[in-house]
């Protein structure tokens, strides 16, 4: 393992121009992993392992609302249930078979009204501190990785989990102080979490949010609305961050260019994948901003399963363009699926080290 990988995480987050450019991907279908066992990925060795890849370590608490969950029906196929947040899901037992992940089919929690009745779960306790959690940062700290914390983000993500798609979208235009009280509520009980880590021992290098605030064609709602509702508690979360020598990093899927500005405004450190397929380019990105943010990924999967000629053009262009003056560290722009060979994985990081 490379030791110096946190220090360059770290340098490169925080705008500095590090060794190299640091190299981490999180995600890789389990169709992937089965192929590369077969093409030359030893058993029990990660990918991440077997390249020396820079990892992070991701530390997740309990952030529902802690119902209780029950099956309502279950068959060969499929499972439909009430989750913790109160959404009713179903889920494929082998998702393979629709390639579709779960399906939202009703929620509890409807209305204002419905809120205040489970607000008061939403309650900061170190109970929520997983087993898991405590176990992740442990490992993550005796390997001296980058180590980060990953609660829900409380804009969007919670009031989608809780509220539902639709729902929660129209609630920001009809009733905007419904929102408001839900963002606030989430973002303080977020805050007051990561406070109860802290005092319990953990040193954490960043705040990792995960939430697609965006889709294909851009942001999911207007950046009005995201200034009014959104903005300030994305800034109190980011001022928090600072304060305790965090960075804070955003997954956001989806179209992002018209978000970044707002993202900038809002102090965030990074933003990431920045899915090519949906028009995001580094290229064009860094020469508008920059390293006012720091860009994490936008080496496009498509091209990964293509020829080697294209795999170089992607990524020799985008890497040279983006690590200029620092600010960048390589991601594909989503997660690895089973198009990509291993053959051509190992080209991809190969090209990244040189």
């Amino acid at each position: 393992m490379d030791y110096r990988s946190r220090e360059r995480l770290k340098t490169v987050l925080n705008r500095g121009i590090p060794d190299r450019v640091p190299i981490v991907d999180i995600s890789y279908w389990p169709e992937t992993i089965e192929r590369w066992r077969r093409e030359g990925l030893p058993e029990g060795v990660s990918p991440a392992e077997y390249f020396d890849m820079d990892r992070i370590g991701i530390v997740r608490f309990d952030c529902t609302l802690q119902l209780p969950t029950k099956v309502i029906e279950e068959t060969d196929a499929y499972r439909i249930y009430t989750d913790a947040y109160g959404a009713t899901i179903k889920a494929w037992k082998d998702w393979r078979i629709s390639y579709s992940p779960p399906s939202r089919l009703d929620y509890m929690i409807k209305t204002h009204k419905d809120w205040l009745r489970y607000k008061e779960r939403l309650v900061a306790d170190e109970s929520r501190i997983t087993d898991d959690a405590r176990r992740t940062y442990e490992q993550s700290k005796r390997a001296n990785i980058f180590t980060v914390v990953s609660p829900v983000e409380p804009a969007w993500f919670f009031l989608e989990q809780t509220v539902g798609y639709e729902r929660g979208l129209m609630a920001m235009v009809e009733d905007p102080k419904f929102v408001e009280d839900v963002l606030t509520t989430c973002t303080e009980f977020v805050i007051e979490m990561v406070k109860l880590c802290m005092n319990q021992g953990m040193k954490f290098d960043g705040l990792w949010f995960f939430s697609d605030l965006c889709y294909k064609n851009g942001m999911l709602f207007s950046p009005r609305i995201y200034r009014d509702l959104i903005l300030p508690l994305h800034q109190e979360i980011a001022r928090f961050c600072h304060e305790h020598d965090m960075v804070l990093i955003l997954h956001c899927d989806g179209d992002v260019r018209q978000f970044i500005p707002l993202l900038i405004e809002a102090n965030f450190d990074c933003i990431q994948p920045l899915e090519a397929r949906c028009g995001n380019d580094v290229r064009e990105l860094k020469r508008l901003y920059g390293t006012q943010i720091v860009f994490f990924g936008n080496i496009s999967t498509d091209v990964m399963s293509g020829s080697k000629a294209e795999i170089e053009e992607e990524v020799v262009s985008k890497v040279l363009a983006a690590k200029e003056g620092g600010g960048y560290i390589y991601h594909c722009d989503h997660s690895i699926p089973p198009t990509v060979s291993f053959d051509n994985y190992a080209f991809v990081i190969e090209l990244v080290r040189k």
